[in-house]
């Protein structure tokens, strides 16, 4: 059976404009099947493509099924896309048919690029779309030296995307900016741009490409889906990859995730705002705007569990005490760990160096640290590993054991069998949570102190000490193990129960609701995993009262009691990720819904707390009507089935289709009228159809650092960089966080309560030093699938948190 994808990647490929075909469903009021492009295609062109494609497919060179099918005389049907848009009588929200979305954004990404984008009002970008919808500034790539024979060449783009808010009052185009950093080979790249060469207004081509494979005979890359040969059937002048890159950007240029480039991630806020002013004026309407709102967020705080809380939350933790078994393999990250674990004693100026392996050292009267060689353990490789019968898992009844251990990591030469993921599902399958710590890592040089500062006020020499640097992955992996075990000290109580305006004045349960359709990759040998439907539930017992502890408890196996959050995680690290017999399809919907459903059930929540029940927008949506923009809070939600005196539903968002934000536009503005005003920790708030939403909007972690680099996209975007500021295009340029925050059942709380605290609990989180993209319940509910052993992104050393 030919495949539909490959079919319009071939016509795409052949006329060089973009195709999407919709076979077999209701596409327009009065036909079954369409096919959407930018201009009519030539009867011949697209009858000789689609039967050639055929036979190749088949392998019949006298199969003529599918073109036989198309009328000789094709007569295009050139619509009005606003014709196709519906709008609900009683509710007033929008609808349209699923191919208006991709043919919608064609048509305005080609509107914005008609004119070229005036970058500082001097340099002009033409900005060129591909046959996806995207803007590319092809012509305008960033050409940088990589290494010393090697030229490193990226790619600016705008992503697009037809989106609705809350309320779907109207449709709106969302853009988004991003770096292709290209591949200097064609090893593991799947998808290339083409430039045809026909002309600055025709779209550059995005195929997808088959990296050299010699074993099969695949020396050189080629275009996937027939299209070399359908080109070849109608005539057209070859589409040829090139075995090298040069020093030049040329015609093809491969789309892939190089480990190392000259040119870092992120176009800047600089590039983003005054893309945001072109596209308004090209295309003639004003862009959607968030209004301020009194509420915001207060400063976290980024320290780790302080010792004197420790006790306290191993306690709330469900533990007596909490041991923590350092296995290592060298001498050098023997010491990185005991300088770690130093840090976290009662006793001030605690050093741990030079404790033997095996022997318990008391850091609090309730944390306590083990040292143990375990290189047999560790290393990569696929020899037999024990894990059973080790000095170091006995522990007293009350005792929780939770491992840091070493392991080596090289992006450019990953081992072949990774010791990790083996590793943590052995330690799960005793009761053990674990983190890892790359012990390929060189630790940088220790900033030197202002200088100019020599003399105090009174004209009296100074000592001045050089700053100290740190050791950031150890000090990570450690807060991250700390939250795998559930031990979590009282900052989060503080940010929730404190506040000016908005507190959390009665205890509460706050849930989150974690689904992901798994989707492992195709195996070398051709074997391809089953997909599968990882559903993780995190509960967060939150107290009013800042004397009481906050505890995380978590789903286990269907049907069992909920489990302290560290039992509940090393028990999940030993099976399957996610379960093969659900999925996001429509006939699993309700499967999915009785499996959550019987999951909160089990819980067994008191019923003299309220509930809160926090969702991922983009995974959840499609799951319970009730969670939609166009229905928010009138169909079926999730937790309908526990019917308690008081429970809500908080739907939050944080991927590309929550409304990107350039700037603010309130306050004193900025002296550079080509640099945006960006805001800070706050929220803006926007209403459709008597809908409310709300955004918490800041500039990232890096930007807000003390990095110059990390700025420098306010200032510069990547064509106007000086030369004498080159180094600071490695540098990855952020911009705005967006975090959409929405009430789909308030409960007993008013929602703009609920929202401030949700707010809260994305900005204070539980062991990282930043915010989060996701509320805290949420967050932790979603580490605990990226932490498992089979997640196909399992492949770093770093703390995930």
């Amino acid at each position: 059976m030919p495949s539909y994808t490959a079919l319009t990647v071939a016509l795409t490929a052949v006329t060089s404009q973009p195709v999407t075909l919709f076979p077999g469903r209701k596409g327009t009021r009065d036909s079954d099947a369409l096919l959407i492009t930018t201009k009519p295609i030539d009867p011949w062109v697209l009858h000789t493509a689609i039967r050639k494609f055929e036979q190749l497919t088949t392998g019949d060179h006298t199969s003529d099924t599918l073109a036989a099918l198309l009328p000789v005389g094709i007569t295009p049907h050139i619509k009005n896309l606003a014709d196709f848009i519906e709008r609900d009588k009683v509710t007033q929200t929008v609808s349209a048919p699923g191919w208006f979305y991709q043919a919608a954004r064609w048509e305005l990404a080609r509107r914005i690029a008609a004119e070229p984008l005036l970058i500082d009002g001097t340099y002009p970008i033409q900005l060129r779309m591909d046959t996806e919808g995207n803007l590319l500034a092809f012509d305008n790539p960033i050409s940088l030296p990589s290494g010393q024979t090697r030229t490193g060449h990226a790619t600016q783009y705008v992503s697009t995307a037809i989106v609705t808010v809350p309320g779907a009052a109207n449709f709106y185009l969302s853009l988004d900016g991003h770096v292709a950093r290209h591949p200097t080979t064609w090893s593991f790249v799947k998808n290339a741009y083409i430039d045809r060469g026909t002309g600055a207004a025709d779209p550059i081509l995005r195929l997808p490409v088959l990296s050299p494979y010699p074993k099969i005979g695949r020396d050189h890359a080629q275009t996937k889906g027939h299209v070399a040969d359908v080109i070849d059937a109608l005539g057209l002048s070859a589409i040829t990859l090139p075995a090298e890159f040069g020093a030049e950007a040329g015609q093809v240029r491969p789309i892939g995730k190089p480990l190392f480039h000259p040119t870092g991630k992120g176009p800047g806020v600089r590039f983003l705002y005054q893309l945001g002013q072109h596209a308004t004026r090209q295309l003639g309407i004003q862009p959607l705007r968030y209004a301020k709102t009194p509420m915001s967020v207060k400063a976290f705080d980024d320290y780790p569990v302080p010792a004197a809380k420790i006790d306290g939350a191993v306690l709330a933790s469900g533990l007596q005490h909490l041991r923590i078994v350092c296995l290592y393999s060298t001498p050098t990250v023997r010491r990185r760990m005991q300088e770690v674990m130093a840090t976290y004693s009662a006793a001030p100026d605690t050093s741990l160096a030079g404790i033997p392996d095996g022997q318990t050292i008391h850091l609090t009267d309730r944390l306590s640290v083990v040292m143990a060689a375990a290189g047999h353990l560790l290393d990569h490789g696929s020899q037999p590993r024990i894990v059973n019968g080790q000095a170091w898992l006995k522990a007293p009844p009350g005792t929780g054991i939770a491992a840091l251990a070493e392991t080596f990591w090289d992006p450019e030469d990953p081992p072949k069998d990774d010791a990790k993921p083996i590793v943590r599902r052995l330690l799960g399958e005793e009761g053990i949570v674990s983190q890892f710590i790359n012990s390929n890592w060189t630790p940088a040089k220790p900033k030197a102190a202002n200088k100019a500062k020599t003399k105090d006020a009174q004209g009296n020499e100074m000592i001045v000490k050089p700053r100290k640097a740190s050791d950031y992955p150890a000090i990570g992996a450690m807060r991250d193990l700390f939250r795998q075990a559930g031990v979590i000290d009282d900052r989060l109580g503080q940010a929730m129960v404190k506040g000016d305006t908005v507190t959390l004045d009665r205890s509460a349960i706050l849930v989150g609701i974690h689904i992901r359709q798994d989707t492992p990759r195709r195996q070398r040998n051709g074997y391809k995993p089953a997909n599968s439907l990882v559903i993780r539930l995190t509960a967060l017992h939150a107290e009013a009262d800042l004397n009481q502890p906050w505890r995380v408890k978590s789903a286990g196996k269907p049907g069992q009691p909920w489990l302290s959050y560290r039992e509940a995680n090393a028990e999940y690290y030993t099976g399957p990720i996610g379960m093969k017999e659900l999925s996001r399809t429509a006939g699993n919907r309700e499967a999915v819904q009785a499996y959550v459903e019987q999951a909160l059930q089990a819980a067994e929540f008191p019923s003299d707390r309220p509930v809160v029940l926090f969702v991922d927008a983009e995974s959840c949506k499609g799951l319970w009507s009730g969670l939609n923009d166009t229905a928010l809070g009138c169909g079926p939600l999730p937790g309908d089935s526990l019917n308690p005196p008081d429970l809500a539903v908080v739907r939050c968002a944080s991927g590309q289709r929550v409304p990107q934000a350039t700037h603010r536009g309130h306050g004193t503005p900025v002296a550079d009228p080509h640099q945006p005003a960006l805001p800070q920790m706050q929220v803006y708030g926007h209403s459709e159809n008597g809908t409310g939403s709300w955004v918490l909007a800041q500039a990232s972690k890096t930007y807000r650092g003390k990095s110059i680099g990390a700025k420098t996209g306010a200032k510069y975007t990547r064509w106007t960089l000086p030369t004498d500021r080159a180094k600071f295009h490695a540098e990855d340029w952020h911009a705005l966080t967006m975090i959409e925050i929405t009430v789909a059942r308030p409960g007993s709380w008013q929602p703009k309560i609920l929202v401030e605290l949700t707010a809260r609990l994305c900005h204070q989180a539980a062991a990282w030093d930043d915010r989060t993209k996701k509320p805290v319940p949420l967050h932790l509910a979603e580490r605990s699938d990226l932490d498992h052993p089979h997640n196909h992104g399992e492949n770093t050393s770093g703390p995930g948190a």
